[in-house]
């Protein structure tokens, strides 16, 4: 069986999740839906400020779950395990 390894890089991970990725792999790990239609809720009008030389601009963040919050990672943890869930492994013989 030959060895096979896969490095993938975290380090900006957190930004570049699609919001759908990660409430589809909540559902297919059979997160109920009230608490999906919530983080849906959460997500859908999720803005962020920013104050660039005192000039205030409001952004509208399209992907990435939030970072700081506590369920974020376990958010982020859902949807790389659906991916993997998702790979073909095959028979390596």
């Amino acid at each position: 069986m030959p060895l096979c390894l896969t490095f993938i890089d975290l380090k900006k991970a957190f930004d570049t999740v699609e919001t759908e990725a990660v409430i589809e792999a909540l559902g297919k790990q059979g997160v109920p839906t009230q608490y999906i239609g919530m983080l849906r809720e959460l997500y859908d009008n999720f803005t962020t400020r920013i104050s660039p030389f005192y000039n205030e601009a409001i952004i509208n963040v399209k992907r990435g779950v939030r970072q700081g919050d506590t369920i974020s990672p376990k958010l982020f943890g859902a949807a790389l395990e659906n991916i993997m869930r998702h790979l073909e492994w095959g028979d390596w013989e």
